[in-house]
């Protein structure tokens, strides 16, 4: 797969495997999401945004009916483990999509929040959340890539933690307001006003010897 947003004819890479040309594809599935060669991630929210329909919120549905239907805490419980955990899932990799593609998750949210307080189809959604005590999902999807950030702080040898914390495009997307910056970049505002500071780290580091001895 040839990543790129460049709107202007432009051949793909001839890749090949022993002699055998490398198909190239336009999307393809991993770990659950599905990547497109610009990372715009539409496809995931078109799938998430289905498939919690059609069987998680039919489980909901049925176990709140009106006469012999559970009590809300128990609703409640079955949207955090059966619903929110399906768009929790990836947050942080496809929190760069454009906003409009990450609102399609809204309406999941906001059914599945009425369905559990059997409330009116007219009732706003800052109110379900307000009485279902939960945040929106802009809200949640900044927390959880906070607390990806914090965790990834401690661990300077992984991987993306360079392409976290010292980020070489910076200034590239200073220049191009348009663009919507990487994970490390996005968050750099929020990190700096809970008052994180890298030299205030406490590494942690895989000792040398085993603890069993």
């Amino acid at each position: 797969m040839h990543f790129c947003r460049l709107r202007k004819h432009h051949l793909d890479p001839e890749l090949f495997l022993y002699g055998m040309p490398i198909a190239v594809v336009q999307e393809v599935k991993f770990l659950g999401l599905i990547f497109d060669c610009k990372l715009s991630f539409y496809r995931t929210f078109a799938i998430s945004r289905i498939n919690p329909r059609t069987k998680a919120l039919n489980l909901i549905r049925v176990v709140a009916h009106t006469s012999w239907g559970t009590d809300q805490d128990t609703l409640l419980l079955l949207y955090t483990s059966l619903i929110r955990s399906k768009l929790d899932y990836g947050c942080i990799v496809y929190g760069s999509a454009r906003s409009s593609y990450l609102r399609m998750l809204d309406p999941v949210q906001n059914h599945a929040l009425r369905l559990c307080l059997v409330a009116y189809r007219t009732s706003p959604s800052s109110s379900l959340c307000i009485l279902a005590n939960e945040p929106p999902l802009y809200v949640r999807r900044q927390k959880l890539s906070i607390q990806y950030c914090l965790k990834l702080s401690t661990s300077s040898h992984n991987p993306a933690y360079n392409a976290v914390f010292n980020c070489k495009f910076k200034r590239s997307y200073e220049l191009k307001p348009n663009q919507i910056p990487p994970l490390g970049i996005r968050l750099q505002p929020e990190l700096q006003a809970a008052g994180f500071k890298k030299k205030d780290v406490l590494h942690c580091s895989v000792p040398s010897k085993p603890p069993w001895p």
